[in-house]
């Protein structure tokens, strides 16, 4: 893990008292790809419907174990704004930023018992998210959007050039009701081949020293629990991120000569994944979710990482 310099906080340990581990995540999993038919259902009738292929639709290449790993990390963020937030600060809406067709959204709003709204700047998403899920807020801007008592950005930090990471948490952060929470998830990719899986969207990778350290400056100082979560989907092996890393260099190199050829290949692949039977979930306690301290085990214990800063009350 790179160091952190002088001014940044160290990741800080303060939740480890709190479970964070997902409950009924084969539950969840349910409700993520009910989310996905519905999309489906209405892909034909919105202009434009074949949202981008860099996975802001799930549904266009749906597999078992990205929906999984998607449902735990949603779970994981319900769990930590619960466990953090007084309850009579979760009064206002759950806000999930960068939420793209908002498959998985509803697991927070369901989770926290609020009301949901979900942020894209992709027009082509948020039309199918306000056609599938009518009784959503659906939004381009974040200005736009009602603040939240919880406000999330789910894997949306890495597609972000390092530059730009810290005005994005600002922004998020002036999102946030006084005493709410924000919660930032990214892939811990530092056990890949140059701390990067290859997937070229991924433009700045953080570990979990550089999360905390962007949220800390981004909130101006809020505190910042970072959490780490192990087990199905989430774990890394060294031969593991050698291979996926070649062949997601390899793709960017074949599909960059075939222009085209993504959107062609990712369509054929929504096709197969979505009429395939189902891969049984995993059981549940297969997942553990501690508070990152000075013995962390880097990607080694789990390449989930999500970020919860707590905003000072009224």
């Amino acid at each position: 893990m790179e160091t952190p310099p002088a001014d940044a906080p160290a990741p800080s340990s303060g939740a480890a008292a709190h479970r964070f581990d997902p409950q009924r995540v084969a539950e969840a999993v349910v409700a993520a790809e009910t989310s996905m038919d519905r999309l489906d259902a209405v892909r034909a009738q919105v202009a434009g419907g074949a949202a981008n292929t860099h996975g802001g639709d799930p549904g266009l290449h749906r597999n078992r174990s990205t929906v999984v790993r998607h449902a735990v990390n949603y779970l994981v963020a319900a769990s930590a704004a619960r466990a953090l937030v007084p309850s009579q600060v979760l009064t206002g809406p759950v806000v999930d930023v960068g939420a793209g067709t908002g498959a998985f959204s509803p697991l927070l709003a369901d989770r926290l018992g609020r009301e949901l709204h979900v942020v894209d700047t992709d027009p082509r998403h948020t039309a199918l998210a306000a056609a599938a899920f009518p009784g959503t807020g659906v939004h381009t801007d974040l200005a736009a959007c009602p603040r939240g008592a919880v406000v999330t950005a789910m894997e949306v930090i890495e597609h972000l050039e390092p530059a730009d990471q810290v005005g994005f948490v600002a922004s998020l952060a002036a999102a946030v009701l006084p005493g709410g929470a924000l919660v930032l998830s990214t892939p811990d990719e530092s056990g890949y081949p140059r701390g990067w899986s290859g997937y070229a969207p991924h433009v700045g990778p953080v570990d979990a020293a550089g999360l905390a350290r962007a949220v800390s400056r981004g909130t101006g100082g809020w505190p910042v629990t970072v959490l780490r979560v192990d087990g199905p989907t989430f774990s890394l092996t060294p031969v593991g991120a050698l291979v996926q890393g070649t062949a997601n260099r390899a793709w960017n190199l074949v599909s960059g000569v075939a222009t085209g050829l993504e959107p062609l290949v990712t369509g054929l692949l929504h096709r197969v994944t979505r009429d395939r039977p189902a891969a049984a979930v995993p059981p549940e306690g297969s997942w553990r979710v501690r508070a990152v301290g000075d013995d962390d085990g880097g990607w080694r214990a789990g390449t989930g990482l999500l970020a919860v800063a707590t905003a000072p009350p009224a």
